[in-house]
């Protein structure tokens, strides 16, 4: 078979990569690993970190700029190559480009009202303004389609028939399911062709540079052509446990994975091109807890009042608050002297009252859960230190304290409800510090939590223009990457929350505009 451009992977990104290739004249083939679309985006909230996004000063004067962005990017990002630091540069003009080509393609977008970038203190934060989210709708898909759209969570358990009631009757997907069905209706519409439950084996390689893709189908492997190139939107290697120990910090588990299952293959293509890899020990971590066999973020309840996070000596070491890539890697940092991994989030009556915990609402305390020894439940401190495995004198010494700290309605060991990141999270209802909460009333409750990850950050070395670099430094001819695929230009940062899909949708789009020799014209406009 030949086309123009194939795009490996239908997620959020390949998707977009799809419809913007084909509305510059391209021939398009989207391969697929799995029977679903839509990646991790699609059961997620979507959120989109773009800076200087013109939402942001709508009805006025703009208020955010890429020169502010960069400087904030560079305040906390970790020192970088030239090529990484080309690549922020690219990121921070061409957000907001992205950002208007999906309201120009009439995805509703909107500002995420007070969510403040993650470290709002570094020079060039905004307490507001640059998260941005698909407006919630309901997405209209036809049948051959409705089925594929990869489900939240609380839709994974249901059949395809009522998927397609779901879908194709016009309840309301998640806003990152709406996100992937807004961008699977241009593409299937515009003449993309999708192939699904048909991974790429190997890339197609002649004289070094990169001619197409194999792939496997069910009536055996089949060799594409691809005309002006290939964009790996593949994802990373989260679900590959020898992967994960290879390159990953101990211990790591890929049971402990929020992210969109992906195996690896983008690395496994590499190496047949000499790709530059980078970053592999680094991944978006989030604290999750397990609950029948699935792992689960902890985002909200560790924030909200009435509990707290001890080690296994029953000790707190970090701001329960600081947003999730940090949290986690506080969780690596912490271990290599004292085993939090897990840790072990506490608390009271009133925690379990008023917060969702993973996959339990609010009040809800499931008998399997208990019986599993994945919620657990004491009337005191002492029973509940001895069920988790806790030092009893350590807890119950750290409950004290983190009380007289509540009470004051101050954290002064890890500043909790300090930053307008924290308050953004925390219970507005609480005046003096909307985080923190005494945890003393009975029955008192735990759960382990251990360094989960929304997907590894580390892979191929591109850059700004989206080309596989070499090891050599030199762009692979006929390969472009994005996203999980390729290595973070952001290190061990996290600017803002949904900056991993706003990178990969911002480098999907700058790939594809290059391989059709069009980047130049947009770089040269936006100076």
């Amino acid at each position: 078979m030949r086309t123009d451009v194939v795009i490996v992977g239908a997620g959020a990104a390949g998707l977009l990569a799809a419809v913007a290739a084909r509305r510059l004249g391209n021939r398009v083939l989207v391969v697929e690993r799995t029977a679903m679309v839509g990646g991790a985006t699609a059961g997620s909230d979507g959120h989109l970190w773009m800076p200087g996004n013109d939402l942001t000063g709508r009805g006025g004067a703009p208020t955010d700029s890429a020169e502010q962005a960069l400087g904030y990017l560079d305040a906390l990002a970790t020192p970088a190559d030239d090529v990484t630091l080309a690549r922020r540069a690219a990121f921070a003009r061409t957000a907001a480009v992205v950002a208007r080509w999906l309201v120009s393609s009439r995805i509703g977008l909107e500002v995420v009202k007070g969510l403040p970038d993650c470290r709002p203190d570094a020079d060039g934060a905004k307490a507001q303004g640059r998260t941005l989210r698909a407006k919630a709708s309901a997405v209209r898909l036809d049948e051959e389609w409705a089925g594929r759209l990869r489900s939240s969570e609380a839709d994974a358990g249901l059949g395809l028939r009522a998927r397609l009631r779901r879908l194709g009757g016009g309840s309301q997907p998640s806003t990152g399911g709406t996100l992937v069905a807004e961008l699977l209706r241009r593409a299937v519409g515009s003449g993309v062709e999708i192939w699904l439950e048909s991974p790429m084996t190997e890339l197609l390689v002649a004289d070094g540079a990169v001619t197409g893709v194999r792939v496997d189908r069910e009536d055996g492997e089949v060799d594409v052509t691809a005309e002006r190139g290939v964009l790996l939107a593949c994802g990373g290697f989260e679900a590959d446990q020898d992967l994960r120990e290879q390159y990953l910090p101990a211990p790591t588990s890929s049971d402990w994975s929020v992210g969109g299952g992906n195996d690896g293959a983008a690395l496994r293509a590499g190496a047949q091109v000499d790709a530059a890899l980078a970053e592999l020990d680094r991944a978006w971590w989030t604290p999750v807890l397990l609950a029948d066999g699935e792992a689960h973020r902890v985002d909200a309840a560790r924030v909200t009042p009435h509990g707290l996070i001890v080690d296994v000596a029953g000790d707190r070491y970090y701001n329960e608050a600081e947003p999730g890539v940090w949290a986690g890697r506080r969780m690596y940092e912490h271990n290599r002297g004292q085993r939090s991994v897990p840790s072990f989030l506490i608390m009271d009556s009133r925690h379990r009252k008023q917060h969702a915990l993973g996959p339990w609402p609010a009040g809800s305390s499931p008998k399997a859960a208990i019986e599993a020894g994945e919620l657990v439940r004491a009337a005191s401190l002492d029973e509940l230190a001895e069920s988790l495995g806790i030092d009893r004198a350590g807890l119950l010494g750290s409950v004290v304290a983190f009380n007289q700290l509540a009470k004051r309605g101050r954290d002064t060991d890890f500043r909790r409800g300090d930053s307008v990141w924290d308050k953004y999270f925390g219970d507005p209802l609480l005046r003096r510090n909307p985080c923190l909460g005494s945890v003393d009333r009975q029955p008192f409750w735990g759960v382990r939590l251990y360094p989960g990850d929304a997907g590894t950050a580390g892979g191929l070395v591109i850059d700004e223009r989206s080309r596989v670099l070499r090891t050599d430094g030199t762009p692979v001819p006929g390969l472009w990457a994005c996203g999980g695929a390729a290595a973070t230009a952001f290190g061990g940062a996290q600017p803002g929350d949904g900056v991993a899909l706003a990178a990969a949708l911002v480098e999907a789009y700058r790939g594809v505009v290059d391989l059709a020799e069009q980047l130049d014209r947009i770089d040269e406009a936006l100076g």
